[in-house]
């Protein structure tokens, strides 16, 4: 197999593993709560679990969401007791996010599942090293221009 071919390969399964991704993300989950989440909503508690100073922007920028969707995500958040949002007295357009407590339980549980799920897949790659992980995103952030 030539390179191009080879590259080609690589591409068609990155197209794999994305619509994979999105049939997993359709699939409503719990995380330690009663309520059923998105994996786009356990993920926006995840940003703002580890950087409460985090704003909507930020938010979408690193998830590539609009700042619309990420607002409807928060108010879905918010209705459903896992956010509280605040204005910021130092600066009055922009909003303090804060994990209520069952959302601080849907953080640590996401958390945990995916360390798990992480833990999983580090087991099938047991041929592969630190290096071998770092060419792959290497590859994964050309391809798609996202910065390590």
């Amino acid at each position: 197999m030539d390179r191009n071919e080879a590259f080609y390969k690589l591409m068609d399964m990155i197209n794999t593993v994305s619509d994979k991704i999105v049939s997993y993300n359709k699939k409503p989950r719990q995380y330690g709560t009663e309520d059923t989440l998105f994996v786009v909503e356990a993920h926006t508690i995840d940003k703002i679990g580890r950087d409460p100073d985090i704003t909507v922007t930020q938010i979408a920028e690193n998830m590539y969401k609009t700042k619309g969707a990420v607002s409807q995500t928060i108010d879905r958040l918010i209705q459903k007791d896992l956010l509280e949002r605040t204005v910021n007295p130092e600066d009055t357009r922009k909003n303090i996010l804060t994990l209520t407590e069952k959302g601080q339980t849907v953080y640590t549980h996401h958390k945990e599942k995916d360390k798990l799920a992480y833990d999983r897949y580090l087991n099938r790659l047991e041929a592969y090293d630190e290096d071998d992980f770092e060419m792959c995103m290497d590859i994964l952030s050309k391809i798609f221009k996202i910065e390590k």
